[in-house]
């Protein structure tokens, strides 16, 4: 899974996002993991799960490139209780 950063982008420009610390923020990805994802590193799937998690299931497939996985496939190395991923 890799950071879709099209979608990032339009995320960042809806919410009005200012700087980096601010998408940090939102994240809850320090900024050296947010740069490294910027130049293609994969993300892991406990970060995807808390950025679900944080932010919900619309925003996750709108900024995770999943690849050859899918949303199904995350979700099932998880436990879904309400919309919440443990």
């Amino acid at each position: 899974m890799k950071l879709n950063i099209a979608g990032c982008r339009s995320y960042i420009g809806r919410e009005k996002i200012k700087n980096m610390q601010e998408l940090s923020e939102r994240l809850g990805l320090s900024i050296p993991v947010i740069l490294l994802l910027e130049q293609g590193k994969e993300i892991g799937y406990d970060a995807v799960k808390d950025i679900f998690n944080s932010l919900g299931e619309a925003f996750v497939r709108e900024i995770i490139d999943f690849g050859e996985e899918t949303m199904d496939g995350f979700q099932s190395k998880y436990v879904l209780v309400g919309d919440k991923l443990y």
